[in-house]
């Protein structure tokens, strides 16, 4: 028994060095793979293990960003155009389906107990963006619709862009940031001003259109009254511009003036024709006189013949 007992021994240990001889590098092979695909899905595991921190604090950033960009806002409601809700555009009013009591619009009520209608904010969806509407006021709130009214003075441009895209979807929340209404202010009243500038602008543009269209008429009345044309004129020798204008009696009267001119130079050469004949006239009768014997010639030749009585005057004188 002890002899059979160590050859069997023999026999195993040889049996297990020529299986070790053939079996160990397959082993080994197979230890190596089995420890790479142990070392890749670590790596895997920590890989995953980062992408999981990274979504988790990104998650966490993410949800820190939506909840400051939700303060403020309070409730919100989309209403879609659709069968059982939908927004109609009535003037300046906005009929609101869809929204009401049971979607969450109550009354408002203050730290006395006094109830007021409830603000809401309207936004609208536009090919280009969002568009801010405007803040409203519930003047009427039943179980599933509500009348809201514009708490501003609403322009028709707003109104037509309102009525545009009729299928767009609308958004009311209840609050909006204080900054953001804050700023919405300031541009509403930037725009009251800038329309009452448009609304004096458009004035003085009408007067100016009409003091332009009263000069017009002044000047087309200056223009007949020049060239003649007055509607209901009637002719006139004493007044001739009245029909046939300013410019034509003008000149009729500068003939005229020159008419007489020419005639006055005609009397005024006849003037001067007959001063020099009347010059040379008397130059003659002058010449002629002048050719006259004088008194003392007359006297020495003829016989003196004295008066008697100056003769005795002169015996009288001595």
């Amino acid at each position: 028994m002890a002899t059979i007992g160590k050859l069997c021994m023999v026999l195993t240990v040889i049996g297990m060095a020529v299986s070790s001889v053939y079996l160990l590098p397959a082993v080994g092979k197979k230890q190596n793979d089995v420890a790479q695909e142990l070392r890749k899905s670590e790596e895997a595991m920590l890989s995953t293990a980062e992408q999981h921190q990274r979504a988790a604090m990104d998650l966490i950033r993410s949800s820190s960003r939506l909840a400051q960009l939700q303060i403020g806002w309070d409730k919100s409601w989309n209403i879609e155009q659709s069968g059982n809700s939908g927004v109609v555009v009535q003037g300046a009013r906005l009929a609101v389906s869809g929204l009401g009591s049971d979607n969450g619009l109550i009354w408002d009520i203050d730290e006395n107990g006094q109830s007021s209608p409830p603000a809401v904010h309207a936004f609208k969806e536009m090919a280009e963006g969002v568009y801010y509407v405007g803040e409203f006021v519930a003047e009427q709130i039943d179980a599933n619709s509500t009348t809201l009214v514009p708490s501003w003075q609403v322009t028709p441009e707003e109104v037509e862009l309102w009525l545009s895209n009729p299928d767009s979807r609308w958004r009311f929340r209840t609050q909006i940031p204080s900054a953001t209404r804050l700023r919405i202010d300031r541009l509403n009243v930037q725009l009251q001003d800038l329309l009452e500038k448009y609304s004096e602008t458009v004035a003085n543009v009408e007067r100016q259109q009409t003091s332009l269209d009263d000069a017009v008429a002044q000047l087309e009345i200056r223009k007949q009254e020049l060239v003649g044309g007055l509607p209901n004129a009637v002719p006139n020798k004493d007044f001739p511009e009245e029909s046939v204008g300013l410019t034509a009696a003008v000149r009729m009267a500068e003939d005229t003036r020159n008419e007489l001119l020419v005639q006055v130079d005609e009397l005024r050469r006849l003037i001067k024709t007959d001063a020099e004949s009347r010059e040379a006239t008397l130059r003659r009768l002058q010449e002629l006189s002048d050719r006259l014997p004088s008194a003392n010639e007359l006297s020495d030749s003829q016989p003196s013949v004295e008066n008697p009585q100056a003769r005795r005057s002169r015996g009288a004188v001595r």
